[in-house]
C-alpha cells in the first residue's frame, strides 16, 4: 500500500503549497454541498498536512469551487504563505491569504473577490515563474482564457482575453468550454488551454495572440488534461475523456501539430486528469474512468505501476460495511447497483512540486489520497531522478570544500575554506617569524606580550628561552635572576658602615699569655695541628686558618671544614663558600629551600663546571618539583635543556586549557607548540628525544594546519611515528601542494599501511586424484628410502643439535650459525660421537599402506632423545612415526636451486627450516618472497654448477651475533673486565625501571650494543684507546657528568664510526635513558 494518508467525505479541487516553509501543506476547495441540503450553495477551503487527516483551518465560502491554484508571490512580502486563488461555480475568483492560520494559527483572511467569468471557472493555473508569479490564467465553461495580474491585489487586472479560445461548437456556434490550462515551464509568456472540443491552443501572452493550435482529438471529443514537460518547452501530452479514445498522446510542436510523436495506451476508459513529474521527465501520472491511476514510463511508453484504489479504512468491521451498505443510495432504491467503479474513478491526480516522489488523487467517492511513489520509480530499472541531489556540498582534504548544484553547464566546484582564520592567521605569523631564525627578537617580543598580560611565568619562559640562544648564557642567567656582577661589584666597592652600629660586633678577644706560650711552643716543634686546635678552642678562627695553611694540605682541608661546620650557621654565605671549594654543589642543591630557588641557580650559574651544570639543574627542578612548585620546576629544567621534562609541565597547562571551544583549543595547541619549536631550535636540543606524548601533539597540529590549507606548513609538524601522522605524512606527500611538501618531508614516506595479499583458495582435488597422487607417492618414497639405504650419510657431515651451515652473502663463503646462543664461526664444529638411540636405530616398522621411513626434522635448539639428528639435503631419511601415523605416506622434498624444500611449504616454513635471518634470499628464494632480497651477491657465480659457492676476495671476519652472551663477558681480559661490568650493571637497572614502548626499542638496541661490543673485545676487533674511551664514558655517567660522557660518544662517533657503528648507537640511547629514568 502506498498511501500515506487518507481524507474522507471531501469532493475537493486541491492545490499543493508553492513554499517551501510549509512544502506538507495542501489546501482542498469543495466541490459540492457535501448532502447538507437543496437551499446550501456554498463551499469550503481547507487546509491539511498531507500525511495527516486532521483539519488545520477553514473558511466558508459563498460558493462552490470549480479550480484552486496556490501561488509564491508575496506581494512584497505582505503575504510571506502565498496567495491562494480559487475559481468558484459562479464565475468570481476569491483570492486569500493562508499566513495568519499557517503561522499564527489564525482564520484565512479574504484579500480580494471579483467576477472574471461568465460561467464556472473550470481552470485557474498560476504562472509557476519567479518573474512572473503574479500573473494567474483562468478559463471557464463561457471558453474565454483570461490573463489577470496581481500588481496590486486589492484591484487585479485582467489584460488577455482569448476570445473564446478559437473553438466554436457546430452545434450552437458557442465558444468551447475550457477543460485546464497549462503555463509553458521553460518560456514565462506562453500557456495552453484545452477545449470541449478537442482542440489545444497555445497562446503567446506577450504579443497577445495564438501561437497555435492542435488538433487532438475529433470534434466534440473533449480533451480532458494537458501538460507541459518540465525540461523541454516544446513538448506536450493531452488526455482524452472519452471511452472510444482512451489514450494519452505526446506531442512534439517542432515536428507536427496534428500528428502526435507517441501514443500511451493502457486505460481502457477515458482518462480524466495527467501530470508530468516535475523531477523526473521520464515519469507521467495519469487517472481514467476505469478506475485506474498509473505511473508511466516514458522511456518505454508503458505504465511501470498502478497506484491501487485502495481504503485506509479497510480494516473496518463488517457490521459496519454492513450498516453503510443498508444506508447506500442503491439500497433506498430497493435496487443493486453496481457503482465500485464510478466511485474508484479518480478525477484529478498531481504530483507535489516539492516533496519529490509524493502524490495526491482525488475520486468520486468522496476521497482525498496522498501516496508515495519513491520505491515505485525505481520499477523503471532506473533511479528516479528525484533520487538526484539537486546540489551536493563535502569537505576535502586540505581545507577544500568541493561542491555542485542545479547551474547549468554543470560544473563541480572546488574551493578553500578557512574554519578557523584566528588559528591559520597565528599560525602563519609564527612561521614567518621564525623563518628568519631571529630567535632572540622573538622570544624578547613574547616576554613583553606575556608581561603586558601580567602572565609571570609565561614572561619567565620566554626570558629563559631568550638566554638559551645568548653566547654567554649562564652569565645571562645571572642577570635575568637580578644578580649582575659588575653592579654588585659596585655596590661592595662602596660598601661603608658604622661601627657604633647595633648589628656590628666590636669586641675583640685577647689570647691570654698562657695560650699564647703554648702555641708558641707548638710552633716551634712544628705541630701546626697542635697549635690549631689550640686556636679553635679559643675562638680565634682566623688565627687557625692562617696556621693551618703552613701545616700542609691535609691540615688546612681539615681546619676549613671545622672552620665551616662551626660558623655556617652564624653566616650563610660559609655554605656557598665550602660548597665552592669542595666542589659539593650537589650537596648545596640538596639543602637548599625551594623558595630560595633562583639564588641556588645563581650558585649553580656562578660555580658550577660545564659538564656538571646540565645535571645540577636537573637536581634543582627535582628538589622543586618534589616540593610541589612544577612551573619553577620546569624553567630549572630549560636551563638543563632537557626538553621532555620541561614540556611534560607545558603539556598539564595545554590540558588543563581545553574546553568545549574548538578554536579555543586550537589557539592554546599553537601555543604549546610555539614554545616547544622555539625550545628545539636551541642549540644541543633535537626534536629525536621527544616524547611520544609530545610528538602525538604535533601530528595533531600539523592535522589542524591541513585542515586549513596549510599542507606546507604542516609538512614541518608531521614527525611522529604515530599511525594517525604517518597517514597525514603520506597524504602530505601526495597532495595538491606535494612539491613544496616533499621538499619539507624529504625521502618519500613509508606507506601507512600493511598490503595484504588476498589469494584465491587452489581448487581442491577429487578422490580418484587423490588415490592416484598418494600411490605416486608412496611409490616415490619407497625408492628414496632404498637408496638412503645403500648411500648412508656419513657423521663428518652432521652438526650438532641447533647448529646450521649457511653462506655469507658478501662473500659466498660457508659460515656456520647457533640459533639458539646466537654464535656464529667459521669454523665447522664437532659433533660428539653418541652411542645411537636403539628406539631409532634399531628397525623399521611396516605397515600396510607405507613402506618408507619417515624422518624426525627438529627445530634450532631441540635434541630428540638425545640423539645426533641427521639431515640430508636432497631426500628425506626420517625416524619411525606412530603407529597411527605409519600409514600416512611422505611426499620427498623436491630440490629448488640445490636445497631442499617440501612441495608446498610456506615461506614460514622454509624459514624455520633453514634459520631466519641467517640465510640469503639469494641463495634461498623461497625466503625472498618474505624477508625480501637480503642479499646482493649471487653465491652460484661458477656456471653450470648450482648449488657450488664461489668465494671471491679475501676472506673476512664472520659476522658477529647481537645475543648477549654473559659467559663471554665473564671471560674478558681483567683490565677490560671493569668495562663490561659497567655496562652490564648500568642494562640491569634500566631493564628494571618502567619504559615507554619507544624506550624499550632503544633499550633493545643497548643491548644489541653491548653484546657486540663485548664480544669485539673479546675477538680483539676493538683498540685499546677506544676501550679507553668507552671506560671513561662509564666514569663520567657514575659520576652523573652526562655532558662529559656524551661528548665522548660524539668523539667516538666521528672517528670509529666505520668500525664500530655496529655497537656505537646503542652506546647513544644508553646515555639518554640514564639521564632520563636513574
Amino acid at each position: 500500500m502506498t498511501i500515506i494518508t487518507q481524507i474522507d467525505d471531501r469532493c475537493a479541487a486541491l492545490a499543493w503549497s508553492p513554499i517551501s516553509s510549509h512544502a506538507d501543506i495542501i489546501a482542498l476547495g469543495t466541490k459540492d454541498s457535501g448532502g447538507v441540503g437543496f437551499n446550501d450553495y456554498g463551499g469550503e477551503l481547507e487546509f491539511f498536512h498531507y500525511d495527516s487527516p486532521q483539519v488545520l483551518g477553514n473558511i466558508k465560502t459563498t460558493s462552490r469551487f470549480s479550480s484552486i491554484g496556490w501561488t509564491s508571490y508575496t506581494a512584497s512580502q505582505q503575504y510571506l504563505s502565498g496567495i491562494i486563488g480559487g475559481g468558484m461555480a459562479d464565475g468570481t475568483v476569491m483570492l486569500w491569504d493562508p499566513s495568519p492560520l499557517l503561522r499564527e494559527k489564525e482564520h484565512v483572511s479574504l484579500i480580494s473577490s471579483f467576477k472574471l467569468q461568465q460561467g464556472a471557472v473550470t481552470a485557474l493555473k498560476f504562472n509557476p515563474h519567479a518573474e512572473e508569479e503574479k500573473i494567474f490564467a483562468t478559463g471557464g465553461t463561457d471558453g474565454q482564457v483570461l490573463i489577470t495580474s496581481l500588481e496590486r491585489v486589492d484591484a487585479p487586472e485582467t489584460y488577455f482575453s482569448s476570445f473564446g479560445g478559437g473553438a466554436v461548437s457546430d452545434s450552437s456556434n458557442r465558444p468551447a468550454m475550457i477543460t485546464n490550462l497549462a503555463w509553458n515551464s521553460q518560456v514565462s509568456h506562453i500557456v495552453a488551454s484545452a477545449t470541449g472540443e478537442g482542440t489545444v491552443a497555445v497562446w503567446d501572452v506577450r504579443q497577445k495572440k495564438k501561437w497555435c493550435e492542435i488538433r487532438c482529438e475529433h470534434s466534440g471529443v473533449p480533451v480532458s488534461d494537458l501538460a507541459w514537460n518540465p525540461t523541454e518547452g516544446l513538448h506536450m501530452v493531452t488526455a482524452c475523456s472519452d471511452d472510444r479514445f482512451p489514450i494519452l498522446k505526446l506531442w512534439d510542436l517542432r515536428a507536427s501539430t496534428s500528428v502526435p510523436l507517441a501514443q500511451l495506451e493502457g486505460h481502457t476508459a477515458g482518462a480524466l486528469s495527467l501530470d508530468w513529474c516535475p523531477n523526473d521527465a521520464t515519469m507521467l501520472l495519469s487517472s481514467g474512468k476505469d478506475g485506474k491511476t498509473f505511473l508511466w514510463d516514458l522511456c518505454t511508453l508503458k505504465p511501470i505501476y498502478e497506484i491501487a484504489n485502495d481504503d485506509i479504512n479497510n480494516n473496518a468491521s463488517d457490521q459496519h460495511d454492513e450498516y453503510r451498505q443498508q444506508q447506500s443510495s442503491t439500497s433506498i432504491y430497493g435496487i443493486n447497483l453496481d457503482s465500485s467503479v464510478t466511485h474508484q474513478q479518480r478525477y484529478d491526480a498531481q504530483w507535489s512540486p516539492l516533496r519529490r516522489g509524493v502524490v495526491s488523487t482525488c475520486s468520486f467517492d468522496r476521497k482525498i489520497q496522498t501516496h508515495s511513489l519513491l520505491s515505485a520509480g525505481v520499477k523503471s530499472g532506473r533511479a528516479p531522478a528525484w533520487l538526484k541531489r539537486m546540489s551536493g556540498v563535502s569537505t576535502a582534504f586540505g581545507g577544500k570544500l568541493v561542491s555542485f548544484g542545479a547551474s547549468y553547464p554543470a560544473a563541480i566546484n572546488v574551493d578553500s575554506v578557512v574554519k578557523h582564520p584566528a588559528f591559520s592567521k597565528i599560525s602563519q605569523k609564527f612561521e614567518h617569524a621564525i623563518s628568519t631564525q631571529n630567535y632572540t627578537d622573538y622570544c624578547s617580543a613574547k616576554a613583553q606580550e606575556a608581561f603586558r598580560a601580567e602572565n609571570v611565568y609565561e614572561t619567565q619562559v620566554w626570558g629563559f628561552m631568550k638566554i638559551m640562544f645568548e653566547e654567554n648564557a649562564r652569565v645571562h642567567i645571572l642577570k635575568y635572576l637580578g644578580f649582575d656582577p659588575a653592579h654588585i661589584s659596585a655596590l661592595a666597592a662602596a660598601f661603608d658602615y658604622d661601627k657604633s652600629a647595633a648589628d656590628v660586633d666590636t669586641s675583640v678577644k685577647v689570647m691570654p699569655l698562657k695560650a699564647q706560650e703554648i702555641i708558641q711552643k707548638s710552633l716551634l716543634v712544628g705541630d701546626f695541628e697542635g697549635a690549631v686546635d689550640c686556636c679553635f678552642r679559643l675562638g680565634n678562627y682566623a688565627d687557625a686558618l692562617v696556621l693551618s695553611s703552613c701545616g700542609g694540605p691535609e691540615l688546612w682541608a681539615k681546619t676549613q671544614g671545622e672552620y665551616f661546620a662551626k660558623e655556617a650557621g652564624k653566616r650563610p654565605y660559609l655554605s656557598i663558600v665550602s660548597a665552592v671549594i669542595h666542589n659539593q654543589l650537589d650537596e648545596l642543591v640538596q639543602r637548599s629551600e625551594p623558595r630560595k630557588w633562583q639564588e641556588t641557580l645563581a650558585v649553580l650559574s656562578t660555580y658550577a663546571k660545564a659538564e656538571e651544570f646540565p645535571s645540577l639543574c636537573l637536581m634543582l627542578g627535582y628538589m622543586l618539583e618534589e616540593s610541589g612548585e612544577p612551573a619553577k620546576a620546569s624553567l630549572c629544567y630549560m636551563c638543563a635543556l632537557d626538553i621532555n621534562r620541561t614540556t611534560e609541565y607545558w603539556r598539564s597547562q595545554y590540558h588543563a586549557e581545553l574546553n568545549e571551544d574548538e578554536l579555543h583549543n586550537l589557539l592554546a595547541l599553537h601555543k604549546f607548540i610555539e614554545k616547544v619549536s622555539i625550545f628545539m631550535y636551541a642549540p644541543e636540543v633535537s626534536r629525536d628525544n621527544l616524547s611520544p606524548e609530545t610528538t602525538n601533539l604535533f601530528a595533531m597540529y600539523a592535522k589542524a594546519l591541513a585542515e586549513q590549507g596549510l599542507l606546507e606548513t604542516a609538512s614541518k609538524y608531521c614527525f611522529s611515528n604515530s599511525q594517525s601522522s604517518m597517514e597525514l605524512c603520506d597524504r602530505l606527500y601526495n597532495s595538491t601542494k606535494a612539491q613544496g611538501c616533499r621538499q619539507i618531508i624529504g625521502a618519500a614516506p613509508t606507506f601507512p599501511f600493511h598490503a595484504v595479499a588476498v589469494g584465491v583458495a587452489p581448487k581442491r582435488p577429487s578422490n580418484e586424484t587423490n588415490t592416484k597422487n598418494k600411490q605416486q607417492q608412496q611409490q616415490r618414497q619407497h625408492n628414496q628410502v632404498q637408496q638412503q639405504q645403500y648411500h648412508p650419510r656419513t657423521s663428518s657431515d652432521a652438526l650438532p643439535p641447533g647448529w646450521m651451515a649457511l653462506q655469507d652473502p658478501a662473500s659466498g663463503r660457508t659460515y656456520y650459525a647457533n640459533q639458539s646462543t646466537g654464535e656464529s664461526s667459521w669454523e665447522k664444529p664437532m659433533v660428539v660421537e653418541q652411542q645411537p638411540n636403539p628406539e631409532i636405530t634399531s628397525g623399521v616398522s611396516y605397515g600396510s599402506q607405507s613402506t618408507g621411513y619417515q624422518q624426525h626434522y627438529s627445530h634450532a635448539g631441540q635434541q630428540i632423545h638425545g640423539a645426533a639428528i641427521y639431515e640430508h639435503s636432497q631426500t628425506g631419511y626420517q625416524q619411525p612415526m606412530e603407529p597411527k601415523q605409519q600409514t600416512q605416506s611422505m611426499r620427498p622434498e623436491p630440490v629448488v636451486n640445490g636445497s631442499s624444500l617440501v612441495a608446498g611449504a610456506t615461506p614460514q616454513k622454509a624459514a624455520s627450516k633453514y634459520g631466519d635471518g641467517f640465510v640469503s634470499s639469494a641463495s634461498h628464494p623461497e625466503l625472498g618472497q618474505q624477508y625480501g632480497n637480503v642479499g646482493t651477491s649471487n653465491p652460484y657465480a661458477v656456471e653450470g654448477r648450482p648449488g657450488i659457492a664461489k668465494v671471491s676476495g679475501t676472506p673476512s671476519k664472520a659476522p658477529i651475533s647481537a645475543t648477549l652472551d654473559l659467559a663471554i663477558c665473564s671471560k674478558l681480559a681483567s683490565q677490560y673486565q671493569p668495562v663490561a661490568d659497567d655496562l652490564l650493571s648500568f642494562l640491569a637497572m634500566l631493564q628494571a625501571c618502567p619504559l615507554t614502548l619507544s624506550e624499550k626499542k632503544q633499550l633493545a638496541e643497548i643491548e644489541r650494543g653491548v653484546a657486540i661490543f663485548t664480544k669485539k673485545i673479546a675477538r680483539d676487533e676493538v683498540d685499546s684507546n677506544v676501550i679507553e674511551n668507552v671506560a671513561s664514558m662509564m666514569v663520567a655517567i657514575k659520576e652523573k657528568q652526562y655532558t662529559s660522557a656524551q661528548a665522548i660518544q660524539t668523539k667516538l662517533v666521528n672517528t670509529e664510526w666505520a668500525q664500530h657503528k655496529d655497537w656505537l648507537k646503542g652506546m647513544k640511547f644508553l646515555i639518554l635513558l640514564i639521564v632520563k629514568r636513574l
